[in-house]
């Protein structure tokens, strides 16, 4: 029974994206992390960008020279920026894109990517959407501020939106501090290890879903209530 079938007496419940999307809505407080975790293809940027339209004031950190899922962004009425803080004209949806060619380019990158999440923690209220969160802590060597969002954020209402391909990749603090998980099909034993690490939850539960998820569906856990279910994000038009 996929997903839905039932695991040590228990059984996760799938639901359609507009009755996720409707519990979605009244859920989601500011300040609360979301951390979402899967292979490329999967799914998860689709699903991270529907779950950002809730949200008023976003940055989105783009960090390759071409990126489909900003380029989306933008025309759905994002502004492109390359550097921080952004115009106070324009709206507070934003797609921070400094330039990318090559390797020359990282210094500047590092820099305006530091500015945006020192800026976006002070002025608060700010949802940043962080679509490779190995890049940025690893590559641009950001992992402190990372860590401070993570730790601080909710009590200054600042939301860190974060993805990455492999679970064992990111620092425990994506999950401990997420308020909200995503998981799509994962079946590295390495990467379901660190699943079965969370806290509090029925972990043995969310490894065998994980393992079991047909592919684009994503397993949703609330680390607060200890809820858990499968919804799958529709595919982006055009």
């Amino acid at each position: 029974m996929s997903a839905a079938e039932q695991l040590d007496g228990q059984r996760v419940p799938d639901v359609s994206w507009d009755t996720f999307m409707d519990y979605w809505r009244k859920t989601w407080r500011q300040g609360e992390h979301v951390s979402y975790i899967g292979p490329t293809g999967s799914g998860k940027t689709t699903l991270a960008v529907e779950l950002l339209g809730v949200r008023r004031h976003v940055v989105a950190l783009a960090t390759k020279p071409r990126d489909s899922t900003m380029d989306r962004l933008i025309r759905d009425g994002y502004r492109k920026i390359k550097t921080w803080p952004p115009p106070r004209v324009g709206g507070s949806r934003v797609v921070l894109w400094p330039p990318f060619r090559d390797d020359s380019d990282l210094p500047n990158q590092q820099a305006v990517m530091a500015s945006a999440l020192r800026g976006a923690f002070t002025e608060q209220s700010w949802t940043i959407f962080a679509d490779e969160l190995w890049y940025l802590g690893t590559e641009l060597r950001l992992d402190h501020l990372l860590r401070i969002i993570w730790t601080q954020g909710r009590s200054l209402d600042v939301t860190l939106v974060g993805g990455t391909q492999r679970p064992a990749h990111v620092p425990l603090l994506a999950y401990d501090q997420a308020t909200h998980l995503f998981f799509f099909r994962d079946n590295d034993e390495t990467n379901l290890r660190r699943i079965s690490g969370l806290g509090g939850l029925n972990s043995a539960l969310i490894r065998r879903t994980v393992a079991a998820l047909p592919r684009h569906v994503a397993l949703y856990v609330n680390t607060r209530t200890g809820q858990l279910v499968t919804t799958r994000a529709p595919k982006p038009k055009g």
